[in-house]
């Protein structure tokens, strides 16, 4: 699996190995993703660049060396973890805010895979609502928090 091996520049790119995997075939309208506390994150190209054996790549919401420099050494994917124990250690308890609004849904209180179909149960002013966790519906993560795009009728 390719790995973000250090910053380059001020303006967040990265330097990422190809370990075998051809990243410059990847759209940009398809995501790479990054774990963060054993969630995966997409991130999609800006651009990239293939630079002697190893990519040179600017990712978009990474505007900084600081932010480039708290991805280095992680693995980047190509894919969506299918193991659902990794996902659930890391998603249980985070607050899930509202893409749109802002607003606070509520703490996940459990990870669902209903045949493939990736869900959370979320805590929402003390009823139990089901929420779909597809890639596409993930806007932005922090330490913490998922920003999740929600389906209308849903909440």
């Amino acid at each position: 699996m390719p790995k973000v091996l250090k910053s380059y520049g001020t303006a967040g790119a990265v330097i990422i190995g190809r370990d075998g995997e051809v990243l410059e075939d990847i759209g940009k309208n398809e995501p790479v993703f990054i774990d963060f506390d054993g969630l995966p994150v997409p991130f999609f190209i800006e651009s990239i660049e293939p630079k002697g054996g190893r990519y040179l790549v600017k990712l978009e919401d990474i505007d900084s060396l600081a932010a480039a420099e708290e991805i280095v050494g992680r693995e980047v994917r190509l894919t969506e973890s299918p193991d659902a124990e990794d996902e659930d250690s890391g998603i249980v308890g985070r607050i899930i805010r509202n893409a749109a609004t802002g607003d606070v849904v509520g703490p996940v209180l459990e990870f669902l895979d209903y045949s493939g179909n990736t869900c959370i149960a979320v805590d929402h002013n003390g009823t139990e609502v089901i929420l779909p966790l597809h890639e596409d519906l993930i806007k932005k993560v922090r330490k913490n928090e998922i920003f999740l795009t929600i389906p209308e009728g849903l909440i």
